[in-house]
């Protein structure tokens, strides 16, 4: 069934059943095929992984384990799931709009944007394409773009000033592809418990600075609109954190907790790392340091990975900290990283019947040293200097570079850390 083959990944053993050019294989979920700049010969097209790789005088990554296997990569830990099987049969499919809606009567956030959500998922804003046709202005363009036309999806998702906006808080959509219906898109980012209620707060302050630059002539930087967006992000947290009823009811399953960073226990060196993923520009990065008990940072990394995954990136980023704290003598590591993912496939490295094998065994292979490691889940409240260096590898060249400790954003946050500086979160009571 068609749908099922887009499930599926090849995991590369010897390299002899998986085709070079016509396998999904890489990081990325594409086929070779699919980036060749020219056609290709049928010959070509039969080329193994096996073949190629003699061809050019280099070992397939596992050659001698067996045969190549074909998992499930439609989940990020690579075991097949029916919830991902469904999720692909009806991916292309456009939900119901009632679904939307009663998303909205669920959503947790400020009363004044939930009515505008309802604006927006009626198509009732009053944009420029909405006033041309009611005969109130003959003119349909963005004010900012000038060269389409202003629709409310335009403002929210499409306009080059929320392009930017959306790239610097991606964090908060959990839904990344924006091909897709609109209406839909709106749906996902809003069902994210955690991220759903500051997803909503960024696009109706996108509209109410569409607003105040139209109407009263105000003028907004892109850092003064970031800035505008946290202010609010903290006026909510400091809502849920005295349970106004204007922010809607907190469930009894979740307290509101101080989150801050914890120094590792004595003796041992704790390492941060984080992987960051920009799917716009096809990039992604990964970043980490190694911390002593005071918080100072003894080493500091960024790689830029070029195209790949979120959960391959987290890989990446905790093998090369690892690999850098064995090079300079550390022999008990606190492996501190965000991502249940990725830190589940760690825990089950032996494992490798999943996308991530390879890096899994990585992984495995450094922990079997002769030395201590324990690898902890927190916050990324608690892991904002990993997150930082995450993020700069996207602006770097590929391939990873050292980090000066004295670099000053780096710097700001190992400052934070060190004060005790500490975050407001939502946390589920839930076991």
């Amino acid at each position: 069934m068609p749908f099922m083959r887009k499930g599926l990944f090849w995991s590369l053993r010897d390299g002899t059943d998986t085709g070079f050019w016509s396998h999904p294989w890489l990081d990325n979920e594409t086929t070779l095929e699919e980036l060749a700049l020219c056609d290709l010969s049928d010959e070509e097209r039969t080329t193994s992984v096996a073949d190629w790789l003699d061809g050019n005088g280099m070992e397939a990554p596992k050659a001698g384990l067996g045969e190549d296997r074909t998992i499930w990569g439609a989940e990020k830990d690579g075991r097949f799931r029916l919830r991902s099987a469904y999720n692909l049969v009806v991916d292309e499919k456009e939900e119901e709009p009632m679904d939307v809606w009663k998303q909205l009567w669920r959503w947790n956030g400020p009363n004044r944007v939930k009515l505008f959500l309802w604006l927006v998922t009626h198509d009732r804003l009053l944009t420029n394409a909405e006033r041309k046709k009611r005969q109130l202005t003959s003119n349909d363009e963005c004010n900012f773009c000038k060269d389409e036309v202003e629709t409310t999806e335009h403002i929210i998702r499409r306009c080059k000033k929320a392009g930017g906006i959306w790239n610097h808080f991606s964090s908060k959509v959990t839904e990344k592809n924006t091909n897709i219906d609109f209406q839909t898109w709106l749906n996902r980012n809003l069902k994210a418990d955690e991220v759903g209620v500051d997803f909503g707060i960024v696009c109706w302050l996108l509209w109410k600075q569409r607003n105040d630059e139209v109407m009263e002539g105000k003028k907004f930087s892109e850092e003064g609109m970031i800035c505008r967006i946290q202010a609010w992000f903290s006026i909510h947290q400091q809502a849920l954190r005295t349970n106004k009823t204007c922010f809607g009811p907190v469930t009894s399953q979740r307290t509101i907790e101080d989150i801050g960073w914890k120094p590792p226990e004595e003796g041992w060196i704790q390492l941060q790392t984080d992987g960051s993923v920009i799917t716009s520009l096809n990039s992604a990065a990964a970043g980490g340091l190694l911390r002593d008990r005071l918080g100072r940072c003894l080493d500091a990394f960024s790689c830029n990975l070029g195209d790949s995954s979120i959960t391959s990136a987290e890989l990446k980023g905790a093998v090369e900290g690892l690999e850098r704290a064995w090079r300079k003598g550390y022999r008990k590591i606190e492996l501190n990283m965000d991502s249940m993912t990725a830190i589940s496939i760690m825990n089950s490295w032996k494992d490798d019947n999943h996308r991530h094998g390879l890096l899994a065994a990585k992984v495995g292979n450094l922990i079997s040293r002769e030395w201590e490691v324990k690898i902890s889940h927190v916050f990324r409240e608690q892991n904002k200097a990993a997150d930082f260096l995450a993020s700069r590898g996207h602006s770097l060249h590929f391939g990873i570079h050292h980090i000066s400790v004295c670099e000053p954003v780096l710097t700001h946050w190992l400052l934070y850390d060190s004060l005790g500086i500490t975050m407001p979160r939502s946390i589920s009571n839930m076991n």
